[in-house]
């Protein structure tokens, strides 16, 4: 298996674009994915100075209606004309972010994309690989209270239950991939069990950072989330909303077990 981030807030390599958002491509000898798209289409562009086909991609797979990685979605569709796409019912619901006073900003996706080759899901679904959105508990943070969605009675804060992770095996090897971790990823990683007992890498954003007033989480947060992964035997390579600052707290707790993966940035497993 392969993974090869193709949007993230950094790159690692000059030739490469930059954005706020994440996606992730992934080879298996079986099939070839595209986990998140990113805000725009920086994900073709990185993917053509990657060398990577994007036509050839079977399946995508949105981790939450949020633009920074979905954003993406119409160029994609532009380029490819047989991908099926998996997103969460709720996913097309209208999604705000508070931003100053009485500002919200919408930061959700264009339900008028919909079509054939959209599949809609629901808490469980197998897709050869398992994926999932039942995830019992928020991670209630300052990050995540800034997220809405628009409902008859006004704005109310997001309960991301359209959210959704993927877990993937190939050979003994399992991967955990996550869009932002809104429920916490010590609760996704609870949950993913029941699916997939032993995980041993996880690739995602953890929602240490809010990208309106560019502030991460009180140290505690930080320090008490690093404290509660780092004794369990798995590598996290993170970045997008984690945030550098939370990243460079977690790494002095966690050491190698948690990398930055920026764009550019390629794995095989």
């Amino acid at each position: 298996m392969k993974i090869i981030a193709l949007v993230e807030n950094t790159v690692k390599d000059s030739n490469l674009k930059p954005k706020h958002g994440l996606s992730f491509y992934i080879e298996t000898r079986k099939q070839k994915i595209l986990f998140d798209l990113g805000p725009d289409d920086t994900c073709l562009y990185n993917a053509q100075k990657l060398g990577i086909d994007l036509t050839e991609v079977d399946i995508v797979i949105l981790s939450h209606g949020h633009k920074d990685h979905g954003g993406g979605l119409p160029d994609f569709l532009k380029v490819n004309s047989k991908a099926k796409i998996y997103l969460h019912r709720k996913a097309f619901e209208p999604h705000y972010i508070k931003a100053f006073f009485f500002l919200n900003i919408f930061i959700g996706l264009n339900k008028d994309l919909a079509n054939d080759r959209f599949i809609l899901t629901d808490d469980t679904m197998r897709i050869n690989d398992e994926l999932f959105s039942d995830v019992n508990a928020n991670f209630d943070t300052n990050s995540n209270r800034v997220m809405l969605k628009k409902t008859l009675k006004g704005y109310v804060q997001d309960d991301f239950a359209h959210e959704q992770t993927l877990i993937m095996t190939e050979e003994d090897k399992s991967v955990l991939l996550t869009g932002c971790s809104h429920r916490g990823i010590a609760n996704i990683l609870n949950t993913a069990r029941k699916y997939q007992p032993i995980i041993k890498v996880v690739f995602g954003g953890f929602h240490l950072y809010n990208p309106v007033t560019k502030v991460s989480e009180s140290p505690e947060v930080v320090q008490q989330l690093a404290n509660e992964i780092s004794t369990q035997e798995i590598v996290f390579y993170t970045g997008h909303c984690t945030g550098k600052k939370a990243f460079e707290s977690m790494h002095e707790v966690m050491g190698d077990k948690i990398q930055y993966f920026s764009a550019g940035s390629e794995l095989d497993l």
